[in-house]
């Protein structure tokens, strides 16, 4: 009779670590999606101040030439 209880605390201890371990790959996921979204974001800053400079740089070389 005393282990029914503690086969029932047991099965509680299950469920909550269940949930504890679901809870972090729903965080890990989470933190996923956030890193990849910065990581486009920076890869879209960079490819834009590429473009930037290379816009800058052939100006110059048309004034130059021009001169």
């Amino acid at each position: 009779m005393p282990r029914a209880p503690q086969k029932l605390t047991g099965q509680k201890q299950i469920k909550t670590l269940e949930a504890h371990r679901t809870e972090k790959r729903r965080s890990l996921f989470e933190a996923q999606d956030k890193i990849d979204q910065r990581r486009d974001e920076l890869i879209a800053s960079v490819e834009g101040k590429l473009r930037q400079q290379i816009t800058s740089t052939n100006l110059f070389t048309v004034r130059w030439a021009i001169c």
